[in-house]
């Protein structure tokens, strides 16, 4: 299914201009944008502004608290429902790529990756990083 996000104000990061512009959207990814494209489905979005994706640059997506001692006594299958609840909202929120600072492991990306569960590409640290001496040397 195509949907068409017609007439819009679309931002473009690379000139700081807004152009009015259609964009599509096909299997829950952009599929194109420019001037008179058509899809299955037509959202009217003159007078709006569309933002590209945005990117997270710090976030830990399979922790929802800080609490150290629970994050340990919790099974890690149980961090990895949570960390799918927390994948799709950050996706939600119009974050379309992350980098995780420490916590989500290969298997949490290549599901993302593979469509097995929703949420933005993830660039993950597979280890923590921090300074030497710094709180991520201890894990």
């Amino acid at each position: 299914m195509r949907t068409l996000l017609a007439g819009a104000r679309v931002f473009e990061p690379r000139s700081g201009s807004l152009s009015v512009a259609d964009v599509v959207i096909e299997n829950g990814r952009i599929a194109d944008v420019g001037t008179g494209l058509d899809g299955d489905e037509s959202v009217d979005l003159s007078d709006r502004v569309l933002l590209p994706g945005l990117f997270d640059c710090h976030t830990h997506v399979m922790f929802s608290h800080i609490d150290l001692m629970r994050g340990i006594q919790t099974p890690f299958s149980y961090r990895f429902y949570e960390g799918a609840r927390n994948l799709e909202a950050t996706l939600r929120a119009g974050i379309t790529t992350a980098r995780d600072a420490g916590g989500a492991d290969l298997g949490v990306k290549q599901a993302v990756a593979d469509g097995l569960i929703p949420g933005p590409r993830l660039q993950i640290s597979i280890r923590m990083l921090s300074q030497t001496g710094g709180h991520g040397d201890e894990w």
